[in-house]
């Protein structure tokens, strides 16, 4: 694959995943625009719908200008929450290309073609959609999107195995995936001989008790969706929408759950999450004032329990048997110099630090502005979550380490 190749191929593919994320929120706008066909409402508004939907989901700060919807009057506001479902859905495609493209012979025209591709197609998409009522940046509509494509190319082409166009045929590897390659294991090599050998380990402890909390927040959630379906309904029906705002509102909340995951997350956890500027909830205790009128958020957990420890116990103990689950992954903690102490220490500082890291940066992207007023503050604090994970894991993850490490140095096993 020649550099020129290369370089189209990966502004095609931008091309691809702008018009497959557009085109899935378009399609059903459409068709309900067509369905309910009383010529009030403009095909043109599904359109600005899915492409500034797109551009929120790249991290574009959506802006809008004073207005009313349903007989309400709203004062000027920015949404900044970025619509986890469709942004993971772009990094899943952007993923995918970008392992492809390392079977070139030459990456940086791949990068730089979907890169210049990703930003300036999203440039014109906003160019085409301008209205005065929305306010989406000068510029941000160029250079938030081609970075945002970009690097994860770039990641996804240099990480990894190399992707095959036929098996045992294969030309050069790229010198741009030799470079970063040699670059991280370079780095890798001059970190601390007490991280290096945690590494491995803490980081898989870490990751899964993340997963452990994703997984049992959308299990509450599914939860919380079947038993409360009437709610559901009824919040449906007091909004007094027409198709296309049905269509409109549902994608949204599909858009959304995803962020609502999160905050369900941070809930379990103990750190909780906020609905409006000054609300909080948590296991143990709740205040809230109006929720905003989405369906969806019947689904959330909005109150305390007298036994909220329960669920504040499921990271705990996620952490205590994910450390006992990695000691055949552990083997480099046994220093022949090394006491069980430090050992333990090691990999459960990496372990509650990964975790820590990754909830900040989850509920960071997740968390942020929903709409006017008090609703520009929505979603999980991400410095208390990551600093109440990062106790959680800590404290069990190092009880169960005291287990696992165990030195070459000690007397026990030197006999």
């Amino acid at each position: 694959m020649n550099r020129g190749l290369s370089f189209a191929i990966a502004a095609l593919q931008a091309l691809i995943i702008i018009a497959t994320v557009v085109g899935l929120i378009i399609a059903p706008l459409t068709l309900a625009w067509f369905i309910e066909g009383n010529g009030q409402v403009e095909w043109v508004l599904a359109l600005r719908v899915a492409v500034y939907a797109f551009l929120l989901a790249c991290g574009v700060p959506i802006g809008f200008a004073d207005g009313e919807i349903l007989g309400i009057s709203f004062g000027a506001f920015f949404l900044t929450a970025l619509p986890l479902g469709l942004t993971g859905l772009i990094v899943l495609m952007a993923i995918r290309i970008g392992h492809r493209l390392s079977a070139a012979a030459s990456l940086w025209p791949a990068w730089l073609g979907g890169s210049l591709a990703f930003g300036g197609i999203s440039y014109g998409a906003s160019l085409l959609v301008a209205d005065d009522s929305v306010i989406a940046g000068t510029w941000e509509p160029l250079y938030y999107p081609a970075i945002f494509f970009g690097l994860i190319l770039i990641a996804s082409s240099v990480i990894g195995r190399r992707f095959e166009l036929f098996e045992g045929a294969n030309g050069p590897e790229a010198r741009e995936r030799i470079w970063v390659r040699r670059l991280f294991a370079s780095a890798y090599a001059k970190l601390h001989w007490s991280i290096r050998t945690a590494l491995n380990p803490g980081v898989r402890v870490g990751l899964s008790v993340v997963a452990v909390l994703i997984f049992s927040s959308s299990a509450l959630i599914a939860l919380g969706l079947g038993f409360g379906w009437v709610q559901v309904i009824g919040l449906y029906q007091g909004l007094g929408l027409s198709i296309l705002g049905g269509v409109m509102v549902t994608i949204g909340q599909l858009a959304i759950l995803p962020n609502l995951i999160v905050y369900g997350a941070s809930w379990i956890s103990g750190a909780g999450f906020a609905i409006g500027t000054g609300s909080h909830v948590s296991p143990f205790a709740s205040e809230l004032g109006p929720l905003p009128a989405l369906p969806v958020f019947a689904a959330l957990p909005t109150g305390g329990f007298e036994r909220g420890l329960i669920f504040v116990l499921i990271p705990v103990a996620a952490a205590l048997l994910a450390t006992f689950f990695v000691a055949r992954h552990a083997d480099q903690l046994r220093w022949e110099y090394g006491t069980r102490l430090s050992g333990a220490l090691s990999i459960s500082l990496v372990a509650a630090s990964s975790a820590a890291i990754t909830v900040f940066l989850v509920s960071q992207a997740a968390s942020g502005s929903f709409g006017p007023g008090r609703f520009e503050t929505v979603g999980a604090n991400p410095l208390m979550f990551a600093a109440v994970v990062f106790v959680e894991v800590l404290v069990p993850s190092f009880l169960a380490a005291l287990v696992i490490a165990k030195p070459y140095g000690d007397a026990s096993e030197r006999k």
